[in-house]
This record gives C-alpha cells, structure tokens and sequence, in this order.
C-alpha cells in the first residue's frame, strides 16, 4: 500500500555461524495535524509520541509528521487518514458536525474539571464500544480532551449570561453553538487556525476556548478578559488507517499499541491541563483580566442551557441514537 512506505532494504550479511539470512525492513509512516509548530500538542506531545515509537520499534518505524495542515486541511483528517492520504492523523472531530454524534455529548456544559478528567472519560466509552460506529473504517489509537473551555472577550467583560447577549463569539461545534445562543450570544463559526485574525480584524468579539489557544494560538493578544467557568470540552483523537496497521508486523502493531489506550489519553489530557495553566499565566503577564465565576453562581449559567441540552439530546434520541443513555454514562463514569 502507497500510505504506508514498507519494503525490503535488501539482504543484510549472511549469517555464516547459522547459515541462514536476516532480513531488516523499515516502515515511514506519515502524520498529519493542522495545529501550527508553536502549539504544546505540536512541539512537544505528538513529538515525544513518535520518538516513543520509533526508538521501540528498534528504528524499523519512522514517522514524518506534517503539521498546520499541509497534508490534510483541519477538515479533512479523518477522511484522509480513512483513505490513506496520510497513515496517522490528530484531528478534532467537531470540525465534521453529525459525522461523532455519541462523542459530541462530552462537549455539553458543566461536566468536567480537567482534561485528564474528561480524557479518561472519553476514552472508557471507546473501550466499552459506544462508539465503535464513529470510528469505524479506522484504528483509534487514543482520545482526548482539551481542558474546560471559558469565554474570552475583546472590549465587554463577560460576569453574567446576560453580558453576552448580542456578542459575535467563536463556537467550535453545534452543542456550544447552542449553549452560546441560549445565553443571547452570536455565534460565529471560524476554524481555529483562522481565528486569530478575526479577532484582530474585529469579525469576533470573542471565543470559546481554554486558557491554552491564549498562548498556544496567540489569542491572548487579541482579547482582554476571560471569563472562567468548565463551559464544555472538546474532544480530539489519533487514528491510524486500519490497512497500514494490520500490514505491519504484530510485534510493530505492538509498539503502536503500547503508546496508545487509556494510559496515553491519561496523560495526554494531563499535559493539556498543565498547558492550561501556562495560558492562564500567559495572559495574567499580558495584564489581561481574569473574571472567576463563584460556585454559587453557576445555576445562573446552567438553567439557560437546560433546555438546549435537552433539546439536543432529544433530537439525537429522535434520529435513533441512545444519546439519553450515553449521557448519563458520561455524568456516571465523570462522577466515579
């Protein structure tokens, strides 16, 4: 198969004390992201991930990764990785909305306090099957979250729900979209690498996102307040096309196994959080203001949304899906 580059290198020396011949055999497998080189996911988490790899596979694996999109574009990732345009993608699968209807519900509100937290959770509903019909034609290799997304703004402080109304914020996928126009918000839908010049440009008034795109993004320099509350989480994943896998050796199958799973999306999640916190450093340096919603101040946030996560889940409910079941297993799974 062209994706992946496997082939013979030729004869390496006769063996003479066994009289027989070692083959060696050397696999490039290509990854594809679209985050730019600056993001921590793009310099340091996927980085560590293939040098993990290729120095357990004894060097018979190489990886060339492709980053900011010059392989695959955000949007075409997982298709990519399905057709064997690239071998191994890390993408964000709210870019394909309808496309992971049981994986959007970890983006409704007020469910997660960390992305280990939230990361774990994602990937027990993987290992229990509820969405082997989402990645089905791939091999999931892990997923994970980022940690919980706040609302960040250019000129108008955001303290309460109502302070959004009329506000042209950012949305990443249809469950904040949502949860933004119950809250009286525009929202505006711009793909991530776009995002910076629109805030600058003036298109956006703000966005919903994590502390971590202040920095990892730049997007600190364009807003001047953040307000802080667990709005929602999105969820990205490693997939690997099946046919490349399953035509390396199993001992290989085994390198790659052993970096992925629960332990990989665990700590991955983990170094989001820690990023996290460095964003929230970042714009604090930049003298940006940092507006903490109080605990009892939350039900003022939820009760606007109640409706609309209801809604959601009724119309997913209504095209067949048991997202009322698989909602409650998340809330179960993020309680334990």
């Amino acid at each position: 198969m062209q994706s992946v580059r496997a082939g013979l290198l030729g004869a390496v020396a006769t063996l003479m004390a066994f009289g027989g011949t070692a083959l060696a055999q050397e696999y490039t497998l290509r990854l594809a992201h679209y985050l730019p080189p600056t993001h921590n996911q793009a310099a340091n988490v996927i980085p560590d991930w293939v040098q993990r790899i290729e120095e357990q596979s004894d060097g018979r694996i190489a990886i060339e990764v492709f980053p900011a999109g010059q392989l695959l574009g955000i949007a075409d990732i997982y298709d990519g990785v399905e057709a064997g345009v690239a071998d191994i993608g890390w993408g964000l699968p709210a870019i394909q909305p309808g496309r992971f209807p049981m994986l959007s519900l970890m983006e409704l509100p007020f469910e997660f306090q960390s992305a280990e937290q939230a990361s774990r959770v994602a990937m027990t509903l993987l290992d229990e099957g509820v969405l082997d019909d989402e990645f089905d034609g791939v091999v999931p290799l892990y997923i994970h979250t980022h940690s919980p997304a706040g609302v960040h703004t250019r000129e108008a402080p955001v303290n309460a729900p109502g302070d959004l109304d009329g506000l042209r914020i950012r949305f990443p996928s249809a469950p904040v979209r949502e949860m933004l126009t119950a809250w009286g918000a525009d929202p505006v839908g711009v793909p991530a690498p776009q995002v910076y010049e629109n805030l600058e440009t003036g298109v956006l008034d703000g966005v919903a996102f994590p502390y971590e795109a202040m920095k990892g993004l730049r997007l600190g320099e364009q807003v001047s307040y953040h307000t802080e509350l667990p709005l929602y989480t999105l969820t990205f994943y490693m997939i690997m096309n099946q046919q490349v896998f399953d035509d390396l050796p199993e001992d290989l199958q085994q390198v790659i196994l052993d970096n992925s799973g629960m332990d990989e999306a665990v700590a991955v999640g983990r170094s989001w959080d820690e990023e996290d916190q460095r964003g929230r450093d970042y714009v604090q340096e930049l003298g940006n203001e940092i507006i903490v919603i109080p605990e009892d101040e939350i039900p003022a946030w939820r009760v606007p949304v109640d409706a609309a996560i209801a809604a959601y889940l009724d119309r997913l409910q209504d095209e067949g899906y048991p997202s009322r079941e698989v909602y409650g297993r998340i809330q179960e799974i993020a309680a334990e």
